[in-house]
Parts: C-alpha cells; sequence; structure tokens
C-alpha cells in the first residue's frame, strides 16, 4: 500500500468516526413519552322509589413510574320518592351535584397508590311534599380535600383502579357529610384509556 492510499483510507475512517459521534442516540423515552390517559369511573343504582347516577371523568398525566397528576370532575344526580309510614305524607327529593378538583396519585409499590385531591362541589336540593302541595330548594358548596388509598394497574394501554378516601375537611356543607354525622368513606373505581397528544416540535 503506497502513501497516498493510507492517507485516503485514514481520511475515510476519520470522517466515519466523526459522523458516528455527531448521530443522536434515541432512547426508548423519546419513543414511548409519558402518556396522556382519560377516564373516569361512574356510580349507577336504585331500588323501590330511588334512582342514582354519578360520573366521575379524570384527565391524568403520567409523569413516570412513580407520580401521576390529574384532573377531576364530580357530576351526580340522585332522585328518591317516598311515603312516610308515620304521616302518610308523599315526598319526592332531588340532589344534583357538580364538583371539579386536581389530584396527585402516588404509586410507592407497583400496584399501591396513595391519593390526595383538593376539590370543591356545589349540591342543588330540590324537595316536595305531594300530599300537602308544598315544595323548597336549597343549593350549598364547599371545599373537600380527600386523601386515601388504592390498588391499579397501569402501562401505556391504560389504567384501572379501586379507591377508598375519607374527606379530611369534614364541612358540613360537603357532599361526603350531608345528611351524616361524621364524614363517609369515599369508594371509587375507574378505568382510562391513552389519549395520544400531538407532540411538541422543536426547532
Amino acid at each position: 500500500m503506497n502513501l497516498k492510499s493510507y492517507l485516503f483510507l485514514s481520511f475515510i475512517f476519520n470522517v466515519l468516526i466523526c459522523n458516528a459521534q455527531d448521530k443522536t442516540v434515541i432512547t426508548n423515552k423519546d419513543l414511548l413519552p409519558s402518556p396522556t390517559y382519560f377516564g373516569g369511573g361512574i356510580v349507577l343504582g336504585g331500588g323501590a322509589g330511588s334512582f342514582q347516577l354519578g360520573l366521575n371523568p379524570e384527565l391524568v398525566k403520567s409523569y413516570n413510574e412513580h407520580f401521576d397528576l390529574g384532573a377531576a370532575m364530580n357530576l351526580y344526580y340522585s332522585n328518591y320518592h317516598s311515603t312516610s309510614l308515620v304521616t302518610g305524607n308523599d315526598y319526592k327529593t332531588t340532589n344534583t351535584q357538580f364538583g371539579m378538583g386536581a389530584f396527585v396519585r402516588a404509586w410507592p409499590l407497583e400496584q399501591f397508590f396513595i391519593q390526595v385531591q383538593p376539590e370543591y362541589n356545589w349540591t342543588f336540593t330540590n324537595a316536595k311534599n305531594f300530599s300537602q302541595g308544598t315544595s323548597g330548594s336549597s343549593s350549598v358548596s364547599a371545599p373537600s380535600f380527600l386523601a386515601g388509598l388504592g390498588y391499579g394497574h397501569r402501562s401505556e394501554n391504560g389504567f384501572s383502579y379501586f379507591s377508598i378516601m375519607y374527606d379530611l375537611v369534614d364541612d358540613p356543607k360537603s357532599p361526603y357529610r350531608i345528611g351524616q354525622l361524621t364524614a363517609q368513606p369515599i369508594f371509587r373505581a375507574g378505568f382510562g384509556f391513552p389519549i395520544h397528544l400531538p407532540r411538541l416540535k422543536h426547532p
């Protein structure tokens, strides 16, 4: 091999090395960004003279394997129709609740989480006494601070969970306290699916 051939091969080799050093390494984090989910839970119930329907939609951003941040809404409607065994009066009561809040879910273990959720709720009540021909309505609002534990599963394909929480504020106007001496446990179950948001293009 003459000197010119050697110099030429050395030049090609150095160019290839420089190009390899300039290449960007693509990791799994780049290919699979932190997922965003939409989901929530539903409450459906009823019985003799009663009906309940509730929705708890959630928008959740999973930042890493230990923390989720989200926003949630409460939509609840109940209807009770009964007759007093004592007076014979025919009553009908309806309650409508609307609320919104934000939450943090911390996953210290793979399938168990701790959740805190400040929120604010408005409750509208309408009552009618058909026997006496009277009616009345009222509206109250109150802040809440929910905290509790849950069990669930999450992946890039979606999430599901079951949780039990308590309202630490314990306001008598809270929907978790109305008609009760103390705040009641809040049982919730839900699921969600990933949504694909457009990624920002960097200049």
